[in-house]
């Protein structure tokens, strides 16, 4: 970080500062010579981590909702699968309008068939992206308002329960304090239908992400660790089912974790 930085916090700072259009081209252009190949990109790796869980076959429902999508698609190409309908939501407008794009398959949407075809190979049933990506936009039943500090968090979908939330580089990234980033966690495991399961991605030890802003300005995150994020949701009545590191450190410019945690717990 640099002394000249700004920290940008709360929701107006996203509504007002987030790029949707450039965060995607920073951070999801993938080329095509890493799709089919053993990478070490990050994406590449994060894919491989959903991809592992949902092969277990035990996570399975009828309703899923992505809290905070941001403009992406990825961390539901392996949940479509099985979950029957998938809500998928975000705060800003410039992130659901990407989304809507995209599930409208809209000519100038963005181009998610690279991390599509990355799924498919991994399940190795001999699906193209192109039929995966139809499976995935008829079960997108809905691209929602969202705001993740407050309950409910989703007010158009009525208070609706799901079998499954997922919360990908989310909650770190809004709450401004730890008060707050209990009360997401919170209000998640209360959405969950008994037996659902929460899938986490935490950025471990990150103070701040630049990815998405613009010039000198830098998104505030709220600093934990793993044993925070796994006693917390332990302290809110889930189990564990599954935690794995993916030794991806930040660089100190976009982001500076320690780590990325991936976690999956029960209710």
């Amino acid at each position: 970080m640099s002394s000249t930085d700004v920290i940008l916090a709360g929701a107006d700072a996203y509504n007002n500062e987030f790029d949707a259009e450039q965060y995607l081209k920073d951070c999801y252009q993938l080329d095509q010579d890493v799709v089919g190949k053993d990478s070490k990109n990050w994406m590449v790796k994060w894919l491989t981590q959903i991809h592992k869980v949902f092969a277990k076959g035990n996570l399975k429902g009828k309703k899923l909702l992505e809290l905070g999508a941001g403009p992406c698609i990825y961390a539901t190409i392996s949940a479509s699968k099985h979950y029957d309908e998938i809500v998928t939501s975000d705060y800003v407008k410039g992130n659901r309008e990407q989304l809507t794009k995209w599930r409208n398959n809209d000519h100038d949407c963005f181009d998610w068939s690279p991390h599509i075809q990355i799924v498919c190979d991994l399940e190795g049933n001999g699906e193209t992206a192109e039929e995966r990506a139809k499976t995935l936009r008829e079960r997108i039943v809905d691209v929602a308002f969202c705001d993740a500090l407050k309950d409910p968090m989703l007010p158009s979908r009525n208070g609706e329960k799901y079998d499954a939330i997922v919360a990908f580089g989310v909650i770190e990234e809004v709450a401004p304090d730890r008060n707050s980033w209990l009360q997401i966690l919170a209000c998640i495991v209360k959405y969950l239908n008994p037996g659902g399961v929460i899938l986490l991605g935490n950025s471990l030890g990150s103070t701040f992400y630049r990815r998405g802003a613009s010039n000198n300005r830098a998104f505030a995150c709220y600093k934990t660790d793993r044993d925070e994020v796994i006693s917390t949701l332990e302290s809110l009545g889930t189990t564990i089912l599954y935690e794995s590191m993916l030794d991806l450190p930040g660089d100190g410019y976009f982001n500076d974790r320690t780590d990325k945690m991936f976690v999956v717990a029960q209710k």
